[in-house]
């Protein structure tokens, strides 16, 4: 019993992240499992939107599926607050594979200067650009 509640007392690292895929141009993109582990959500690092700063920077190119563990995944969607407060990111390319943009998704991204949102997009969050310029 003493052990069950040490192990219990022992903190573990958990991630929002499921997986994370190195795209074509070399960046690494981190995902979401969803609809049963079908499909994935474009998402950020760590435990909570803000638990790393700047893990996206540059531009970004949204793939319309990767490849992991031997099978391809379609990327659906973009997670709540998936960029938040990434400040060194400057550009942003949705691919059409992409139907939710859920809400904060790049709030606080202060040097996004351009953001292609394809017309597959059907559901756009509040207050996505919400501190951005």
């Amino acid at each position: 019993m003493l052990f069950t509640m040490l192990m219990c007392m022992v903190s573990t690292t958990s991630f929002a992240h499921d997986i994370e895929v190195k795209n074509a141009d070399g960046v690494t993109i981190y995902y979401k499992w969803i609809k049963n582990q079908t499909e994935l959500s474009v998402c950020y690092q760590g435990e909570r939107f803000d638990s790393f700063e700047n893990e996206y920077f540059g531009n970004i190119v949204i793939p319309e599926s990767v490849q992991y563990d031997g099978k391809t995944y379609n990327v659906t969607s973009i997670y709540e607050g998936a960029f938040f407060g990434c400040s060194g990111l400057t550009s942003i390319v949705i691919s059409n594979s992409i139907e939710i943009i859920n809400g904060i998704a790049f709030a606080d991204c202060t040097e996004l200067t351009s953001i292609t949102i394809p017309n597959s997009v059907t559901s756009i969050g509040i207050n996505i650009l919400y501190g951005c310029i």
